[in-house]
Parts: structure tokens; sequence; C-alpha cells
């Protein structure tokens, strides 16, 4: 076993997590490739999130040569901590490695009580302050890029929205993904582009971030609809891959 935590009280959680896991008391999130719950430990909520096993080859090269993806988890989020990005608190991360294979591994973090995903926005056109928040959700955009944050897996559903007295706080997730790069106007659009192909929504989202950057709008423009063109190919190849997987 492999584990790390920043704090000695929830060792002891982390330590056995299968078990915490495995209750039936547990808020199942999500349940897919990977499985997400809500758990609570010594009164208070957790996010855990069980990785999927890697299939042979993976479980090699995570094993010997690579960070695996609970571990990246845990050490993005102490970086964005650091950076003032918002994102759960980390609290720790556990791997079940044998001698020579990658097997299970967890990523604990605090339960954000958000109140919806940017997805829903999105979605709906008719969205209670939907101009507002999107116009919001671009300047946390733009502090992201500026921070040097790119977030591979930049989707509706990775971003968390809270509203409160003072405004919305946005939160991301899913980060074990990312790299730490200084962006160039093409990077910067091809981060817009995996958030909607909507072409109302990209032409507004793209103006506010020309005002807020003072980047010409007429040199954002082109790259975010050569972006959307390679986003649009590269969901329909996965998708065709998918099928094939399936058939």
């Amino acid at each position: 076993m492999t584990y790390e935590s920043p704090n000695e009280r929830t060792k002891e959680f982390i330590v056995n997590i299968k078990n915490y896991f495995n209750q039936d008391s547990n808020k199942t999130l999500f349940y897919k490739r990977n499985t997400i719950k809500i758990i609570t430990f010594e009164g208070k909520e957790y996010v855990v999130k069980s990785f999927k096993i890697p299939h042979l080859l993976n479980q090699i090269v995570y094993r010997f040569f690579r960070d695996s993806k609970a571990k990246r988890s845990f050490l993005n989020s102490r970086i964005l901590e650091k950076i003032g990005v918002n994102t759960p608190q980390p609290i720790g991360f556990v791997e079940f490695p044998t001698r020579f294979l990658f097997k299970e591994s967890f990523y604990i973090s605090d339960f954000f009580d958000y109140d919806f995903e940017i997805r829903a926005v999105f979605n709906d056109k008719d969205f209670k302050d939907r101009e507002n928040i999107l116009t919001k959700f671009i300047e946390f955009t733009y502090k992201l890029h500026k921070k040097k944050v790119y977030h591979i897996d930049y989707s509706p559903g990775n971003i968390l929205v809270k509203k409160g007295a003072y405004g919305y706080t946005f939160s991301i997730i899913d980060v074990n993904r990312m790299k730490f790069i200084e962006f160039d106007d093409n990077l910067r659009m091809k981060s817009l582009a995996k958030l909607t192909n909507d072409i109302g929504d990209n032409e507004f989202m793209v103006k506010i971030y020309s005002d807020i950057s003072k980047i010409d709008i007429n040199i954002l423009l082109p790259k975010l609809q050569i972006a959307l063109k390679k986003q649009g190919r590269y969901l329909a190849n996965k998708k065709r891959f998918k099928k094939i997987k399936r058939g």
C-alpha cells in the first residue's frame, strides 16, 4: 500500500478506505468507469473517487514509470491550492499495487457543497442569471489561463458552481489530467472549445474573453472556430472507437 495525507487525523480513514468505501450507507455520485461516493468520517463528509483498475499494460506503466491518476489528482490539487485556484480541498490518496502490477487506487477530497455544474447553464437558455454567470465563468477561466493552469478535461461537468451572497464561486474537479504551462492564443481557445458547440454561447464567451484579456476578438474568434472543429472531430472519433470496442 502507498498513501499520502497531510492530515494525521484522516490517516486511519485513508489506510482503511476500502472498508469505508464499501459501506451501504454511502451515497454514490457517479458509477461508470470510475466510482465516486460521499463518505462520512467522524461527522464530516468526504468525496472518494475509486479509479478503475487499468488494463495490463498500464498496470505496469503506473506501477513503475508514471504517477497514478489518484496521486496526480492529489498533487495537482495541492498545486491549485497554493496558487489560489478553487478545487475541493485534497485530503489524500492511496494505492494498492502488487509487486509488479498496479491495481486499485483512491483519491479523497473534502465535499464541496455546490449548487450546480456549469453544464446546467449551457443546457438551459432560460437559466436564471445566465448571462452574468457565463460572464463570471469566463473571468474565472481567464484567471486559470493567467495562472498557467491548463485543465485537459475542462468540460462542463468538471466545473462546479456555488452561489453566495457576493456572487458565484467556481471550483474545478477531475484534475488528474492537467498541465501548468504558458498559454498562447491557440491554447486559450482550445480550452474554451471543450465547453459547448453552441454558436451563440461561443460568440458571447469569446467576446467576454476578448474584453478581459485585451486580445483582439478578430484574432481569437478564428482560432476558436478551428479549435471547435478539431474538438468535434476528436469527439466523433472517440464515439466511433467506443462503438467498435463494444462491437
